[in-house]
């Protein structure tokens, strides 16, 4: 497996994917030897040490406009603190490519009958190498240092640890739960043998982010995605200051208390229920469901 700092030191440039001005995130695709490698960079927030240097520490302004008491341009802020998280994925697959690419995203209202016949194909098709980072993280091969609460039980067990979308500060606290069965792929397999392990993901969220950060319980967010951008169980658990939080869209996120409910209510209710997502229009998923009479 190569390092970030090989990836990076090697990376030829191919094209950008995606930018978002708003956000600050760019993903970029390119080669190392010879196979395809996606890396992101992510301006990072200030550090609450170095807000009283920004004055003091800001060059080269340009482009200043004034009027009246108001003032506004651009400049360099030189702090000596890294500014930029970066990530990669290498070797990156196609479908890695068309996730992060700039796409139209459509809407699908997919009945059980869609699932039966166009998902689960789908996700049966997906290669178990495609979360071996996942197997890795439960067995503690991988990320063992930033597991942050770890459970081996088969049935109801799970590890919370920071995700890599995570800044390190309370107020855009985000964490993952992600499940040791490997039953679960995703909402459509919940039932009531599964309530155990969702209730115990939800309390033990709620303790430990009121441990670690003084976070009281209504004050986090859990939930979980469909589609999910891996088939194996895995709770969302941010802070609800993060109001910006990467899927938190209608169509994708499903509060877990809800889930919950839907599920004492009716033991199958995922079976049966239609459930919408939003999905890119070049997503292999989404022209299987888009090729169906």
């Amino acid at each position: 497996m190569a390092s970030l700092e090989y990836v990076i030191n090697h990376f030829k440039f191919s094209r950008v994917l995606s930018h978002d001005t708003r956000t600050k995130l760019v993903y970029v695709l390119g080669e190392v030897d010879g196979e395809n490698a996606i890396l992101s960079f992510e301006k990072a927030h200030y550090n609450d040490e170095d807000l009283s240097k920004l004055a003091s520490q800001t060059k080269n302004l340009k482009d200043i406009t004034e009027n009246n008491i108001y003032g506004w341009g651009m400049g360099n802020v030189h702090l000596l603190e890294p500014d930029t998280r970066i990530k990669m994925i290498y070797p990156a697959t196609e479908l890695h490519i068309r996730k992060h690419e700039q796409q139209t995203r459509r809407m699908v209202l997919e009945t059980p009958n869609m699932y039966t016949k166009v998902t689960l194909p789908y996700i049966n098709s997906i290669p178990a190498a495609r979360i071996q980072w996942v197997k890795n993280i439960l067995d503690g091969t991988s990320e063992a240092d930033r597991i942050i609460f770890r459970c081996n039980d088969f049935s109801t067990g799970f590890v919370i640890l920071p995700d890599m979308k995570w800044d390190g500060t309370s107020d855009s606290l985000y964490w993952v739960a992600i499940a040791i069965r490997d039953d679960v792929r995703s909402l459509r397999d919940l039932t009531t043998e599964h309530l155990p392990l969702l209730k115990a993901i939800r309390d033990t969220a709620y303790a430990q982010a009121n441990k670690d950060f003084g976070i009281s319980n209504d004050q986090l967010r859990l939930f979980l995605h469909y589609q999910p951008s891996y088939y194996h169980l895995h709770v969302h658990i941010t802070a609800i200051s993060f109001a910006d939080a990467p899927g938190l869209v209608a169509g994708q996120a499903h509060l877990l208390d809800t889930v919950i409910d839907n599920i004492e209510l009716y033991n199958d209710y995922y079976k049966r229920a239609t459930l919408p997502f939003v999905i890119g229009d070049t997503h292999p998923l989404f022209l299987a469901h888009n090729q169906q009479p």
